[in-house]
């Protein structure tokens, strides 16, 4: 009976074993370059093998080349939704394509057509079935127009060739059916493992860089002969070097041409790069494990070979270092080329990359570094990166992290990038880029799971979360696992799906089994969803025989918790083992415990790290010590940074202001935040200024973020008068963290409570008269907001209902407005104009004697055709230049009736309704438009129609000049012209502090 369980067993492994299966391609290519009209003309067959389970009668086959076509692929589209115009708007001369297409199946001409949807993919009917173990030759001309460089990665800058994802290639078909897609630059591909044999024609002097080894002897002369030559020229004088070529200019193409030939086996793409200008360096690496010797090479031009002239070390070092932590590099020759993308820093390829222009050689090596480690996470480990590119973009991210950590232990990347690491921010290392992006983004509630497609990615997302996100992630791995362990796991992956194609499930099973671990916490949470971590030190307590360190979860994620229990002569590290619970105890045999710290190297991507440390000297054990530093810096620690900075302000009844803010608004934001800017008023002789207090909730479902906190301001009116104000709220940004879509919604509840101290312009000599004037006022407002926004048009809609109380007697208002702005860009070329259309309605529900109290009272609380000025400003929520209600004053806000013209007429305390056109003039520059007003509202218990047209100057929402020319007779009555003159100044990021954080 047991034989027969064991054999039960075996068998049932050896299903498993077998169950997973993938297709292969072999290639042959002859190309040849034509220089004169930049397009290559090729002959391609390609063997297909069907492993898979499955009988095919079509083959899904990509023609990524035709991205280039137009604006209308699915390429143009996300470019043009990312602010990118060249492909919609671009010449033909500059795009490109694919065509002369001739599809033979085993030689006998078949039928194809191009996907409904998508002219980068087509579908080859077989005539027959290829069943399961069956294989055909499938074979075809064709002729590729090289797009501009600009574009994306496929393309040629002058006469400089960047040739990618340039030839037929059929999509992959694996567990989950065909994985046909169109090309797109945000998210990258999936190909089917196999050879190549390709062959390339050109002019006989260009210098080319291409996936395999190189056949042909007379080229590796060549080149052995250019690299002896380059290194030759870098040994010379440094000052001269790089400076041969400062203009892309390219000598002459060769009369005579030369065919070489590249082979590779195992890989699922091939590039090859080719320009007359380049230098070139040839180096060798030798692998940690099998010793094997690896050729590395560097192509580029001379006017960056300064910057150049160490990449061998930058190949040699990345080929070693990503061997050493997952498997030898299984290939002959490694080469890194200088070009010039549009795709960002760098491009992988098998066994070839292509690196942007960088600044630095710090910026080059991480860059090199970077891109030669996809050879390993991409090009042996064949991930579908566009469903799921954290498995090769984070992985490899968490690849570079260790290298510049091992390589350059010291280093200050991200200082060095940030103001040269002035203003405090001088300690931030490479693996601070990645951290201090990531909690940014988490802060703001605009994060987004890292098990998202790729083309699902808002931009900043798809870096900060996809890249740098998932590279923490893991290095949270490591440091829970041990370097050696975490090695151990990266290798027997690596050695498991080699030349494969794994999924997420996979890369779990292999790791959880080689490490013995549930990873569920990473697996699930942190890749799965946007739970984020902060672990927290409630409480230490210290005995005879030792200490005992209390820590809890405060996130949403139970994962392993380090505490270091440090002592002047010693340091131990225990980590949590149960992930069930929030609260666990750790005990530690020290007893001369001075600190306790979770996470001590700061390896854990936690949002909140200020609850991270027990320290006995500090006079609040687990309260770092305030320090104060001059304008900006960051989040350190051991230390609570609070920052300070002189400031200076004005209006018309302060005059000059000057003081000194005190704020927390470090890198990266912290949860709670505030700022405080008491000034001197120069007008009044008195003190001014605002303040803002806030906390940020992270919720797990429905709202991306919340947050809470209260807002204070006390600024004049005259030279005697002045206002002081008190807002708390609550907003909310609803939705779903996970989604990112054009759509956003927003709820905020604010309240007010206003002291008003108002003195007479005039003292009149009457008995009884008093010129001064104390008001206390309060009220709250509800405001739910949606935003939907398309490059094209975009769509703002509010309503908002507002309660105010005079609160010294029974004098209280209640009134609603509805607004929705439709901006659309009526030219879609390169100028770029756009036109939009306002239209609101506002309604007084009730009113109690506070409209009949005074005439000068009653002008605060009416809507205002003209839209609010600074009188009108009852909740406090702009900032304005004057706050005194006379015709003098023309600065409004683009609010209420939103007129671009000021009049005495055009008040009402019963209800409004108005329409705003606005339009952007097609001339430049583009600050320059004509707007169209009309309103209808209730005037003495009679309706009244008004409206105005004009010139305008506006620069964005910030500041907005209005020339009125012609208006209603009602609009006209007793004010000049130059008092209808308006203009609008959204000074919002100095009255709230909230905009600095952009959550409104």
């Amino acid at each position: 009976m047991k034989f027969i369980s064991l054999i039960l067993i075996l068998s049932s492994s050896l299903v498993n074993a077998q169950s997973y299966w993938q297709q292969e391609v072999n290639y042959k290519i002859n190309v040849r370059l034509n220089d004169n009209n930049h397009t290559i003309s090729a002959y391609e067959e390609f063997e297909y093998i069907n492993n898979s389970p499955d009988k095919l009668d079509f083959i899904y086959v990509h023609l990524w080349p035709n991205a280039y076509r137009n604006g209308k692929t699915a390429l143009g589209k996300l470019l043009y939704l990312n602010g990118e115009k060249l492909l919609r708007f671009a010449n033909d001369s500059i795009k490109g394509g694919i065509d002369s297409l001739d599809f033979k199946v085993n030689g006998e001409k078949i039928s194809w057509e191009y996907d409904p949807k998508h002219l980068d993919i087509c579908k080859i009917n077989l005539k027959t079935s290829l069943n399961p173990g069956e294989r055909i030759m499938i074979s075809t001309p064709f002729k590729v127009k090289i797009p501009s460089g600009e574009i994306s990665r496929l393309g040629h800058v002058g006469q400089s060739y960047q040739i990618t994802q340039w030839y037929p290639k059929p999509a992959v078909y694996d567990k989950n059916g065909w994985n046909q897609m169109p090309y797109l630059n945000q998210g990258e591909f999936y190909s089917e493992f196999g050879s190549f044999d390709v062959s390339i024609t050109l002019p006989k002097n260009y210098v080319v860089g291409a996936t395999g080894d190189l056949q042909t002897e007379s080229e590796l002369t060549f080149l052995n002969d250019l690299a002896k030559k380059t290194k030759e020229t870098l040994g010379g004088n440094p000052k001269t070097a790089g400076k041969a070529e400062k203009n892309p200019i390219f000598p002459e193409s060769s009369k005579e041409w030369k065919t070489i030939r590249f082979t590779q086996s195992k890989v699922h793409d091939f590039a090859w790069f080719a320009d007359k200008r380049f230098r070139v360096l040839k180096g060798e690496v030798e692998l940690p494990h099998s010793k094997r010797k690896v050729t590395t090479w560097a192509m580029f031009t001379p006017r960056n070979e300064m910057v150049w002239k160490d990449a061998i070390e930058y190949i040699n070092d990345g080929t070693y270092y990503y061997s050493l932590w997952n498997g030898d590099y299984p290939y002959n020759q490694v080469t890194a080329v200088d070009g010039t993308i549009s795709a960002g820093g760098g491009m992988e390829y098998p066994n070839v990359t292509v690196i942007g222009n960088t600044g630095s050689k710090m910026e080059l090596e991480i860059v090199i570094v970077h891109e030669v480690g996809h050879n390993w996470f991409y090009g042996i480990l064949g991930t579908n990166e566009r469903v799921h590119g954290w498995m090769d973009e984070g992985l490899n991210t968490l690849n570079e992290m260790r290298y510049v950590e091992t390589k350059y232990p010291n280093n200050k990347q991200l200082s060095d990038m940030v103001m040269g690491g002035k203003f405090h921010l001088n300690d931030l290392d490479h693996h601070d880029m990645g951290d201090v992006s990531y909690r940014f983004m988490t802060v703001l509630g605009e994060d987004q799971p890292i098990e998202t497609k790729s083309e699902k990615f808002t931009s900043g997302n798809y870096g900060f979360i996809m890249y740098q996100k998932t590279g923490l992630v893991f290095h949270y791995l490591k440091e829970f696992l041990g370097e050696a362990n975490f090695n151990k796991v990266m290798s027997a992956y690596f050695e498991e799906w080699k030349f494969k194609h794994p999924q997420p499930e996979d890369m779990r099973k292999s790791m959880e089994t080689s490490s013995g671990k549930n990873l569920s916490w990473l697996f699930e949470d942190l890749i799965q969803t946007t739970n984020f971590l902060d672990y927290k030190i409630k409480k230490v307590k210290k005995s005879d025989e030792g200490v005992t360190v209390h820590v809890k979860t405060k996130g949403h994620v139970n994962g392993p918790i380090p505490v270091s229990l440090i002592s002047e002569k010693d340091t131990i590290t225990k980590w949590t083992q149960d992930f069930s619970t929030k609260k666990q105890i750790l005990k530690f045999d020290m007893k001369d415990a001075q600190m306790a710290i979770i996470d001590v190297n700061r390896q854990i991507p936690e949002i909140n790290r200020s609850n991270n440390t027990w320290n006995k000297s500090w006079l609040l054990k687990k309260k770092e010590p305030i320090k104060f530093e001059f304008l900006f810096g960051d989040h350190e620690r051991s230390k609570s940074n609070n920052f300070w900075t002189p400031i200076i302000a004005g209006n018309n009844a302060d005059k000059l202001m000057l003081g000194v803010a005190s704020h927390n608004l470090g890198l990266p934001f912290k949860r709670y935040q505030y700022l405080i800017a008491p000034m001197f008023s120069f007008g009044r002789k008195n003190i001014s200024g605002t303040g803002e207090f806030s906390y940020t909730f992270l919720p797990k479902k429905h709202v991306k973020l919340s947050r809470v906190g209260i807002s204070i301001k006390s600024f004049g009116t005259d030279e005697r008068s002045y206002y002081a104000g008190v807002s708390p709220y609550i907003y909310l940004k609803l939705g779903n963290r996970k989604d990112a879509n054009a759509f956003s919604h927003t709820l905020l509840l604010q309240g007010i409570y206003r002291y008003d101290e108002r003195y007479a312009q005039i003292e009149l000599p009457v008995v009884g008269f008093n010129p001064r004037t104390i008001l206390n006022r309060g009220g709250a407002f509800l405001k739910y907001s949606i935003h939907y926004k398309k490059p094209d048009f975009e769509i703002e809609a509010s309503t908002r209902t507002e309660y105010f109380d005079n609160l010294e007697n029974n004098e209280s208002l209640i009134r609603s407005t509805a607004e929705a702005t439709f901006k659309y860009k009526y030219l879609k070329n390169k100028m770029a104009r756009w036109m939009e259309l306002r239209l609101f309605v506002g309604k007084f529900w009730q009113v109690n004697n506070m409209l009949n109290s005074s005439s000068w009272l009653s002008n605060e609380y009416e809507y205002s055709l003209s839209g609010n000025s600074g009188y009108q400003d009852l909740f406090l929520e702009e900032y304005f230049f004057s706050r005194q209600y006379d015709l003098t004053n023309r600065q409004r806000m683009e609010n209420i009736g939103g007129f671009k013209s000021t009049s005495t007429f055009g008040s009402t305390h019963t209800w409004l309704t108005s329409g705003n056109f606005y339009a952007q003039l097609p001339i430049k520059p583009n600050v320059l438009g004509v707007f169209a007003d009309f309103g209808i509202f209730n005037d003495s218990e009679k309706n009244a129609f008004v409206y105005n047209t004009g010139l305008a100057v506006r620069f964005g929402k910030v500041f907005g000049l209005y020339f009125p020319i012609l208006m209603s007779e009602n609009l006209k009555m007793d004010v000049e012209y130059v008092q209808k003159i308006r203009f609008t100044l959204n000074m919002n990021i100095v009255n709230k502090p909230l905009k600095i954080n952009g959550l409104f």
